[in-house]
């Protein structure tokens, strides 16, 4: 009776390959193919990697690699045709990774740094580090090739190093097993600088690419409300032991979905639509609309395109809607077109 070919699954994370070939063997024809890259690797070459063991010990590498999980291509080139394998997908237990994942991985680290928030940037370090450490040599040289062409542009550069003390209680208060806990802090006011004390209850923190920063979502119950707290702005942070208390979270809720760039209301929000031409603008947005509230845009007849999100304050769109200069056109609400008209007459009194 033919023995079914049941998947194994190894206890440890490197692979039992049983009587039949020995782990260290799977280990180097694994590698050999994963090194061999789109070119691949014939059975030969397998066998000259293995030290001249014989073919059938090759077949039987390969069978176990891919009951453990592996795929591998098996193109067939030349004349006569002569497999040539190459690896689409590794073993259940193999701890490697590709230069592409880490190359997702260099962007996303980019990214965050990008949001001004470089603290987080140095505590993945060590991520990146185990990351580097499985790569195979010929992976880790495509990665510091692919290195050299990507960038990411666009964010804002920490100006102030956070106190790793205040984020520490601030992620305390927030992260407590059994529940948020109140949180003392000194928050320092952007216009005057002027410090205060209180006591707030944390709920999320919130990264936004489009003020640049990390900021504190929090219930103030002096206020009765949402309050957000820029994280470089907060000078001193103490966890307490009380619980915290949130009466209703559909406020806060409401705040984290519809903030922009931290910006944020207890207002019903407004529904912005804003008319965008010129040459780029239009085809940019419909390739990649921005991250706002219930964002939507739609192409018009006449090469321009309407562009529609939620807001709950005047600053924050018309941040934004200032990018695009002459090209944009706030049709609603008339709130934000009457502030817009002012913006700019005031704008262009400092240019007489």
């Amino acid at each position: 009776m033919a023995r079914s070919a049941s998947r194994r699954v190894p206890e440890s994370p490197r692979p039992d390959g049983g009587h039949l070939v020995k782990p260290e063997r799977l280990q180097i024809v694994l590698e050999a193919i994963r090194d061999a890259g789109e070119r691949g690797i014939t059975k030969e070459g397998l066998v000259r990697k293995l030290g001249g063991v014989a073919m059938r010990t090759v077949d039987r590498a390969v069978q176990l690699l891919e009951e453990q999980g592996a795929r591998f291509g098996k193109a067939r080139e030349g004349r006569p045709p002569i497999i040539h394998f190459t690896l689409e997908k590794a073993p259940d237990w193999d701890s490697r990774i590709t230069p592409h994942a880490r190359m997702a991985l260099e962007v996303a680290l980019m990214a965050l740094e990008g949001t001004a928030t470089e603290l987080w940037f140095d505590q993945l370090e060590g991520l990146r580090a185990l990351a580097d450490s499985h790569l195979s040599t010929r992976d880790r040289d495509l990665f510091r090739a692919l290195q050299e062409h990507v960038s990411v542009r666009g964010g804002a550069d920490d100006q102030q190093a956070l106190d790793t003390r205040m984020l520490t209680q601030v992620l305390l208060a927030l992260g407590h097993p059994e529940g948020p806990r109140e949180l003392e802090l000194t928050y320092a006011a952007a216009s005057t600088g002027r410090t205060s004390a209180r006591t707030v209850v944390p709920f999320t923190l919130t990264h936004d690419v489009f003020s640049g920063g990390a900021f504190l979502l929090a219930w103030d119950p002096a206020k009765q409300e949402p309050r957000h707290f820029r994280l470089a702005r907060i000078e001193e942070a103490r966890a307490l032991s009380r619980r915290g208390l949130i009466p209703d979270k559909r406020p806060l809720e409401r705040a984290r979905e519809l903030q922009i760039g931290g910006w944020f209301r207890l207002a019903e929000p407004m529904q912005v639509q804003v008319r965008v031409s010129g040459t780029n603008w239009p085809q940019a947005l419909l390739d990649a609309p921005p991250a706002l509230p219930g964002v939507a845009v739609k192409k018009e007849k006449g090469g321009t395109v309407l562009l529609s999100f939620l807001a709950t304050e005047l600053s924050s769109p018309t941040r934004f809607i200032l990018q695009f200069a002459a090209d944009a056109e706030v049709i609603e609400p008339k709130a934000l077109r009457d502030h817009m008209v002012k913006t700019l007459k005031a704008m262009a009194a400092r240019y007489r």
